[in-house]
């Protein structure tokens, strides 16, 4: 029997050991209390043993650690919740803080009848679970099988198992306390800290300080005072409905300035507030805000009843005073930084600005570049090109694409230096194709000036010579560019073409003018002279000589003035409605009568043509015509009028079996001033405004007017007139095809 007391001794004495050790180590409290209920069950021989804890309110028991059961059970019944009220084994030991024993549980009044019909409990033995005074829970010892009679040891050892579980749970407890100060504490200095990065105003940054540390030490009031010029402390920032009030008690102005005197954290378990309805006796911390060793102001919490705070919560107030402390600092560097950086916002604004405006300028000048009419390009002082503009695109035949980054003497006929080679007769081109001249690029880069104006002449890709008048200025070097020459061409072939012809007109008019006069001038010279004798017909034939070159003189005369109508805009239509037949013939019978060198015949026309026209101008139009057709058209050979309903008009053709027109000079015939090149070599009369006067004059009924023609065989030229002519303005050159019928 001893020896059975010694080894039951010694186990629990082990049991004890080890329940110490697990509670004293890092291990989860879940795993300690599974351990110490089976550890118990098997010390005292029990069937089952449970730890029951109370909950925060001190009024439901819950299932910490169960032993014994079922799992599947074990699992529902950790999330039941007791009654304390209802539970009369837990609550007297409670109650008492001694340990329950029931021999009987069958017939003990203090059990539940049901329960233990239901568990089958035979004894139970409850002992209570108490630390530092404090009830928070109970132990349960269930034997089912037989009744047990429990003895001192099993008590004692079972309360002192007990009493290891209690130290267990308050060290759990306390770490899990701790563990959410250090997290509450780690997440306001978070915020703390985000308000000094978001760069918050001095009292906006103390404020969220001060009310972080009231509400971490559960203070009813929190303020921030601040030194000024005369060391007198100013509220800066409060928490709590109270603060301001309690800053009018010479009590809580006497505690700050002992807190700045000292230099050190100071508590007060009972400050005295005399006469306040919210309490008479306070507790308060304060601790000083210290940068460097000086002394910025205080930091203080209060709570309306004495020794409220502890050793920790000075330590932990100090922490937040040291963040305050470094908020100060940081608003006067944010001050100056502020400062500055306003100082460097208006510099980026005005940069920006400027910047923007230069944009739009660029953007101007790009646009201004692009849509311009004048070719625009720009060369490197390496001759190369690095800018082209559409315009220029235009003239040359090159993309911008292509061109860039190659030399200027691609089309400037110019002795680059990056293309010359030397021919027979001096520099010629990198093809050796075509002699140079000197390279205008060269000349500006090297003398460092512009040519405002100069006449030159390009090579397109499709090599045409083109004339271009052209500006050449010197762009100096910016930064690491340059320099550069920027070239504005204009294509002035046309205009150098029609001052060509101007002078050819005027030599070509006083000719003209001259031949006519000088035959009139002949024979009326031999009509007056009295000395010289005509017979009848010799007469007749100087005076039809004389009515020839008065016609001719008329015709150039008429063109004339035609062009100078056309040109000025004075120019319109007399419209009225006639039979073109009766205009064809008017003008064929002039011209049958006028010349026998040839023939002129008008296919028959068997029904009336109605149409409203300028009649005028229409018999203008095919006198040119005739006249041009008999000009260029051999003796003897014929011409043929013909006339023919087409669509919603009539084109009107006059054929003749001249020497004809070459191709390429088919889309230039009715040009003012134009004569081609084999009608030139005919020594053909002419100023060349016939055609064009066709043209105008078709042009502005709303016809078309084109020519069909084969080199040795003649030409055939039509025109189209509508049957119904608006009178309007004349429009400029068409397309002569005979799409246009």
């Amino acid at each position: 029997m001893a020896s059975d007391q010694t080894a039951r001794l010694r186990d629990a004495t082990s049991a004890l050991l080890e329940i110490a050790q697990a509670a004293g180590a890092s291990v989860r409290l879940q795993d300690v209390l599974d351990r110490v209920v089976e550890r118990t069950a098997v010390l005292t021989g029990a069937d089952r043993a449970s730890i029951w804890l109370l909950e925060d309110d001190g009024d439901l028991l819950k299932p910490a650690a169960l032993y014994g059961m079922d799992p599947v059970f074990t699992a529902h019944w950790k999330r039941t919740r007791l009654p304390l009220r209802d539970e009369l084994l837990s609550h007297e030991a409670l109650a008492t803080g001694r340990p329950v024993v029931v021999s009987d549980a069958e017939s003990d009044p203090r059990t539940n009848k049901s329960a233990v019909a239901f568990f089958r409990d035979k004894s139970i033995l409850v002992v209570p679970l108490v630390t530092q005074g404090r009830a928070i829970g109970t132990l349960f010892i269930n034997h089912i099988r037989s009744r047990h009679d429990y003895t001192p040891l099993d008590i004692e050892t079972t309360q002192a198992i007990a009493n290891q579980v209690a130290v267990a749970i308050e060290r759990a407890r306390l770490y899990a306390q701790s563990q959410s100060m250090n997290q509450e504490l780690l997440n306001s200095f978070r915020r703390i800290g985000e308000a000094l990065a978001a760069g918050l105003d001095l009292p906006s940054t103390l404020r969220t300080i001060v009310t972080l540390a009231a509400e971490m030490l559960h203070a009813q009031a929190g303020m921030v005072e601040l030194l000024g010029e005369n060391e007198e402390l100013r509220v800066e920032a409060t928490h709590g409905e109270l603060a301001s009030a309690l800053r009018s008690f010479e009590a809580v102005r006497a505690f700050s300035r002992q807190v700045v005197a000292s230099g050190n954290p100071e508590r007060v378990e009972s400050l005295t507030l005399e006469g306040w309805s919210a309490g008479s006796v306070w507790s308060a911390v304060g601790v000083p805000l210290r940068l460097r060793g000086v002394t910025l102001g205080v930091l203080s919490v209060f709570n309306p009843a004495p020794a409220r705070f502890t050793d920790t919560d000075v330590n932990v107030l100090a922490s937040f005073g040291n963040h305050a402390a470094l908020a100060i600092e940081n608003a006067g560097l944010f001050a100056a930084l502020h400062e500055q950086v306003a100082e460097l916002s208006a510099a980026m604004a005005q940069n920006a600005a400027l910047y923007e405006a230069l944009e739009q300028e660029k953007e101007r000048l790009l646009a201004i570049i692009r849509n311009s009419s004048d070719a625009i390009y720009m060369v490197d002082s390496e001759h190369r090109i690095v800018a082209f503009n559409p315009a220029a695109e235009r003239l040359t035949g090159w993309s911008v694409e292509e061109i860039v980054g190659k030399p200027c003497s691609i089309f400037a006929n110019c002795n680059c230096p990056l293309t010359q080679s030397t021919g027979a007769n001096g520099p010629v081109d990198a093809d050796g194709a075509r002699p140079v001249r000197d390279c205008l690029i060269s000349r500006v880069l090297k003398e460092g000036r512009s040519i405002p104006y100069l006449e030159t002449t390009i090579t397109t890709r499709r090599h045409e010579v083109k004339e271009v008048a052209a500006s050449y200025s010197y762009v100096p070097a910016a930064a690491e560019a340059g320099p550069f020459v920027l070239v504005i061409g204009r294509d002035i072939s046309k205009i150098k073409e029609v001052e060509r012809l101007k002078a050819d007109f005027v030599s070509v008019v006083s000719h003209e003018l001259r031949t006519p006069l000088a035959v009139i001038k002949g024979y009326a010279a031999t009509l007056l002279n009295p000395q010289v004798i005509l017979d009848r017909e010799r007469e007749l034939r100087f005076i039809k000589g004389i009515n020839d070159a008065a016609d001719r003189l008329t015709r150039l005369i008429d063109n004339v003035l035609s062009v100078s109508r056309f040109e000025s805009g004075r120019f319109r239509l007399n419209l009225q409605r006639c039979d073109l037949r009766d205009t064809i013939t008017k003008v064929a019978n002039a011209f049958q009568h006028a010349s026998y060198r040839h023939v002129v015949e008008v296919t028959p026309i068997d029904h009336a043509i109605q149409l409203q026209i300028d009649r005028d101008q229409i018999e203008q139009v095919l006198t040119n015509l005739l006249s041009n057709a008999i000009k260029y058209s051999p003796e003897g050979g014929k011409i043929t009028i013909s006339a023919r309903e087409s669509g919603d008009g009539v084109v009107v053709s006059v054929a003749d079996q001249g020497i004809g027109i070459p191709p390429d000079q088919l889309d230039s015939v009715f040009d003012k001033f134009y004569r081609g090149e084999a009608r030139a070599q005919r020594s053909a009369t002419g100023v060349g405004l016939g055609l064009y006067i066709c043209r105008t004059a078709v042009e502005a009924h709303g016809g078309r007017i084109w020519v069909e023609s084969e080199v040795g065989s003649g030409s055939t030229f039509h025109f189209w007139l509508p049957r119904a002519t608006v009178d309007a303005p004349l429009a400029g050159p068409a397309s002569l095809s005979e799409g246009g019928r």
